[in-house]
């Protein structure tokens, strides 16, 4: 048996190398390192009660052919490793939805959260209305409602920029990682996206905006997702939903209704933008001039799929799709019941562009081109419906001026023009300065067009 020099306890050195009450060494001079002091604070404060001392323990020698089990030391010892483990088992199990980000819970305002936040972080917006216009300064954060896929939260939970410019704003190169989600966000200019941006805009209410130029959202030289938002009710000169130049957007399964602007109620695409526009359902929408659902101007090369056009109107043309001197492909939507002078389904002027498979149904245009209308272009018009669609001058289906348009395998029915001497081409009307590529033998269909199938205007 040995007596440790340090804290006097006895023990059987056969079976520790170390005192098992206080860790000497006993090949060591008995010294013994020091603890660092605990601080207290001064004043009056409430000191803690200090541990009592340890009671010597009784000498008790054991028979040398008894082994001595682990002293009540290691025991304890055990246990807080034990708990300790146990602890932070529960805590990786329990569920981690909460944030240390919440508003108004630790902070006033969104502003302020956002402020505090740090990159990969989440802020939590409890409903009700912060009337303020917020910044995401080039974080990479989710700003977001309690549950942005309960629609009566995220009505509840309301942004209003009350007239003073955009209510939020990305314009600080924020990338993927910055997510605004399940807020209504109105009474200023929407939303802005400017400055290489490309955050995520997902399952908001966009409602009762106005700016010159997108009302319902503005982007300029940035690449942002804009899905399952409801855009409506915004009005601009230029974009009443959403504006874009030199840009790049993912816009998919939105419901973008009930705006108003001169061009491009819905949607306005210029300078080069190359957006997705896709699974939307795009309706109500109403233009002073053209494009009463889309423009798309200015070199830009947008992909328009799968989408739901209907019942858009433009006091001039492009009822539905206003395409200038771009070339866009339009493929598999459903385009009907718009309405504009010229062009109530889609208006081409100047441009290549790809229109395949959609159906084009019951657009009414007051002059010509009650499905489609071109002029100065190469459009590729291939295996779409074009069915009871009407003009009261000219080309129920198509019109064609000055144009060179391949027209194949697509199913022209029903549709309805002026007389043959007011215009005529129930389903294509052509001027004489244009060239129709229609193949021999024709693949098209044609059936009950009033007053005929097909019109060409003499020299």
């Amino acid at each position: 048996m040995r007596d440790c020099s340090a804290c006097g306890m006895n023990y059987d050195e056969t079976n520790f190398d170390l005192c098992p009450y206080c860790g000497e060494d006993p090949g060591k001079s008995g010294q013994k390192e020091e603890p660092e002091p605990i601080a207290r604070a001064a004043g009056n404060e409430q000191k803690p009660t200090p541990e009592p001392p340890l009671k010597e323990k009784p000498r008790v020698s054991k028979p040398p052919s008894e082994k001595s089990g682990p002293p009540a030391a290691l025991y304890a010892v055990a246990a807080v490793i034990i708990v300790a483990a146990i602890g932070a088992a529960l805590f990786f199990l329990l569920p981690s939805g909460s944030s240390e980000y919440t508003v108004p819970g630790k902070y006033s305002s969104i502003q302020e959260a956002i402020d505090a936040a740090q990159d990969g972080e989440e802020i939590v917006v409890e409903p009700g209305i912060y009337r303020e216009n917020i910044d995401f300064k080039g974080k990479e954060i989710t700003l977001r409602s309690i549950d942005p896929d309960d629609p009566d939260i995220v009505a509840s939970t309301i942004i209003d920029g009350g007239t003073r410019g955009a209510v939020v704003t990305f314009r600080s190169g924020e990338g993927e990682g910055a997510v605004l989600a399940g807020f209504t966000i109105t009474r200023g200019s929407g939303i802005l996206v400017s400055g290489g941006s490309s955050p995520l805009i997902y399952k908001n209410v966009i409602e009762d905006n106005d700016a010159e130029l997108g009302g319902g959202l503005i982007i300029f030289d940035s690449s942002p997702v804009i899905r399952e938002n409801t855009i409506t009710d915004n009005t601009g000169a230029m974009g009443g939903g959403i504006f874009a130049e030199a840009s790049s957007p993912v816009i998919e399964n939105n419901t973008i209704t009930n705006n108003r602007a001169a061009f491009g109620s819905a949607i306005f695409l210029i300078s080069d933008s190359a957006a997705v526009i896709t699974g939307n359902t795009i309706t109500g929408n109403q233009a002073n001039q053209d494009g009463g659902a889309i423009v798309v101007a200015g070199n830009s090369m947008p992909q328009i799929k799968n989408n739901i056009i209907e019942n858009n109107r433009a006091g001039r043309y492009g009822g539905g799709i206003y395409v200038d001197e771009s070339q866009p492909v339009i493929e598999q939507n459903i385009i009907n019941n718009n309405r504009a002078a010229l062009g109530a389904g889609i208006f081409i002027l100047h441009s290549t562009v790809r229109v395949n498979n959609n159906s084009l149904v019951g657009n009414e245009a007051s002059l010509s081109g009650g499905a489609i209308y071109m002029q100065g272009s190469t459009p590729r018009i291939e295996e779409n419906e074009i069915v009871s669609n009407s003009a009261d001058f000219s080309g129920g289906g198509i019109a064609v001026y000055e144009s060179f348009p391949t027209i194949a395998r697509n199913n022209f029915e029903g549709n309805t023009a002026g007389t043959p001497d007011g215009g005529g081409g129930g389903g294509i009307w052509s001027s004489a300065d244009s060239q129709l590529d229609i193949q021999d033998p024709d693949t098209n269909k044609y059936s009950m067009n009033e007053p005929d199938d097909i019109y060409i205007e003499s020299d």
